[in-house]
This record gives structure tokens, sequence and C-alpha cells, in this order.
């Protein structure tokens, strides 16, 4: 039997739609297992969304690369992944799925940024809502939920 994500996933609840962006991810705090603060790179995660809409909507002042969002080792995250994460953690179930989606979701990202700097707003705006973006966001969110869930019973417990 799979152990419940539910401690991760209402912990994501209660933070503040304006978190701080993954920048904040690694650092120890209550949501902290293996290096990663696991709360603030779900909600990180989930900000992309609206970081895209607001660029699609030509309503953000940011200029994002689709050379680089598709980059899967360019945020906290994906730095966390292919390091502290894979060595210490490669072994587990969840990491590995964790690591494609991951991915799957930057490459996703990427290609609708693209769309939207050739013109193709409507096309990006389908792929945000109901295209491989919007599947990986939601897999990579609940793959580092469970993720959290498995790194925390390896810890040693306490007395």
């Amino acid at each position: 039997m799979q152990p419940s994500a539910a401690p991760v996933t209402g912990a994501v609840q209660s933070i503040a739609p304006a978190a701080a962006p993954i920048a904040g991810a690694i650092k120890e705090s209550d949501q902290t297992a293996g290096g990663l603060d696991f709360t603030t790179a779900i909600q990180a995660h989930r900000n992309w969304k609206s970081r895209l809409s607001r660029y699609l909507a030509d309503e953000s002042d940011e200029k994002l690369d689709y050379r680089t969002i598709c980059r899967d080792d360019q945020c906290l995250l994906g730095k966390w992944i292919n390091g502290r994460g894979a060595a210490e953690f490669g072994h587990l179930p969840s990491f590995g799925e964790l690591k494609v989606s991951h991915g799957q979701f930057h490459l996703a990202a990427g290609r609708i940024v693209q769309m939207h700097d050739e013109k193709h707003t409507q096309e990006a705006n389908d792929q945000l809502r109901h295209g491989d973006y919007s599947r990986y966001s939601i897999k990579v969110m609940g793959l580092l939920s469970s993720l959290y869930v498995e790194v925390v019973d390896l810890q040693p417990k306490a007395a």
C-alpha cells in the first residue's frame, strides 16, 4: 500500500498565492527532506501556470526564453534532481518518474512560450489549459508529494 501524500498536499494549500519562486526551494524547514523544501517546489511549479498565462496575455514584463525554459536542469528543483536528489534518492520508486515528468514539464512549458513567440498564441493557450503542460504539471506536483513521503520514511525517527 502506498503511503498517503496528504501531509504535503495539505501543506501546499496553506501557502499564499504569492509564494516565493523556486529560488527558495532548497532550504531547511518543516517541509524539507533530503535538502529540498518540497512544499515550495510544488508551489513554484504551480506558479508557472500564472506566469505563462500572463505571458500569453501580454500582461507580463517578464521575457521568457523557451530555450532556457525547456531545460530541466536550470531550475533549483532540476539541479536537486540531477545532484543531491539523484545521489541520495535515485533508488526510490517516485524519483525516476519525477525526473522524467519534470523534464516533460519543462519541454511543454518551453513549447508554449515558443508558440506564443511565433504568434501561435491560441494554440499556446490551448496547450496551457488542456495539453501536455497541464498533464505534466499535475504529475510533477503529485510525484513531489509521493517522493516527499518516501524520503521522510527514510529519515531516522526521533526516539
